[in-house]
């Protein structure tokens, strides 16, 4: 089920360079759900998340899916079940594509062959994105300290909690999201 996700909030925590909208012509092939989430809510962009949808080629936004295509060019070997995937971006070091029949998103790791489910829904993803982007104050800007290595392990604590609430997925061990989740403990991301 989608979450309920006012489009003014996420134009005011990304701000409006930091949305990108999915063309209705894109739709033609998604979930229904998850086409009408895109173009009315879209996709932020932040430190840790990037879009990746060419507006500029109309042809490509009408073509085949772009997953295969993306992993053939870096010359990998898509798997079957994933060649009528679209890409939708690109999440710490790891290709995001969905699967357009029921809106579930998937990670693809740089330099791996397997992939590994990342979010239940487009409106998961963001809404983790926003947790993320309000809990910087958090863990940005502490010393590299006990103090500061504690203070970051609890706001680590409080986003997984925050998203759990609307999807676990994105907890599993092997997802993108428990990688970020370590560099922020270490004093990475600040």
């Amino acid at each position: 089920m989608m979450i309920s996700i006012a489009p003014e909030d996420v134009l005011r925590i990304f701000g409006l360079t930091g949305v990108t909208y999915f063309p209705k012509s894109a739709q033609q092939r998604l979930h229904a759900g998850t086409a009408l989430f895109l173009s009315r809510v879209g996709l932020p962009s932040n430190e840790t998340f990037s879009p990746k949808l060419d507006l500029d080629d109309h042809a490509r936004l009408l073509s085949a899916p772009s997953l295969k295509l993306e992993i053939e060019s870096q010359g990998g070997q898509c798997p079957p079940e994933a060649e009528d995937w679209e890409v939708l971006g690109e999440f710490q070091y790891a290709l995001v594509a969905i699967d357009p029949s029921d809106g579930k998103i998937y990670a693809f790791p740089e330099g791996e062959d397997l992939y590994a489910p990342l979010h239940g829904d487009v409106s998961s993803l963001v809404q983790s994105l926003i947790i993320l982007e309000e809990s910087q104050e958090h863990y940005k800007g502490l010393p590299n300290d006990d103090a500061g290595y504690q203070a970051r392990i609890e706001a680590v604590e409080r986003m997984k909690k925050r998203i759990a609430e609307y999807d676990e997925t994105p907890l599993h061990s092997d997802s993108p999201w428990s990688s970020l989740f370590d560099e922020i403990s270490m004093g990475m991301w600040g």
